[in-house]
């Protein structure tokens, strides 16, 4: 027990250092896990299936899966399409024109 105002004083500092210690202290983040095959397949169908994609040339493309759901010239309209078509998150690219004189370089 506490004799002197001073010592009560530095007890309660104690205490609230302490409590503050153990608000401090954080549960371990739990990450949520990392989709790595999110969209595989549909890479996957792009990248085996070049000269198909070929007659799509400059339009926008809606792909599930292995289908293609949608495509055209405006994104806004192709996108319309596929959700029309039940598809919720739409994948949507644009495949470009690959004339002779374009060099295709990646990573």
């Amino acid at each position: 027990m506490p004799t002197r105002l001073s010592d009560a004083l530095d007890e309660e500092k104690a205490r609230a250092a302490q409590a503050q210690a153990a608000a401090d202290v954080k549960e371990p983040i739990q990450e949520d896990r990392v989709q790595t095959a999110y969209r595989s397949q549909e890479l996957e169908w792009r990248r085996t299936h070049r000269e198909v994609l070929r007659t799509f040339a400059g339009e926008w493309v809606v792909l599930e899966g292995e289908a293609i759901i949608a495509h055209g010239s405006d994104p806004v309209q192709v996108v319309a399409a596929a959700r029309a078509k039940g598809i919720k998150v739409p994948y949507l690219f644009y495949v470009e024109a690959m004339g002779e004189d374009v060099v295709r370089m990646g990573l």
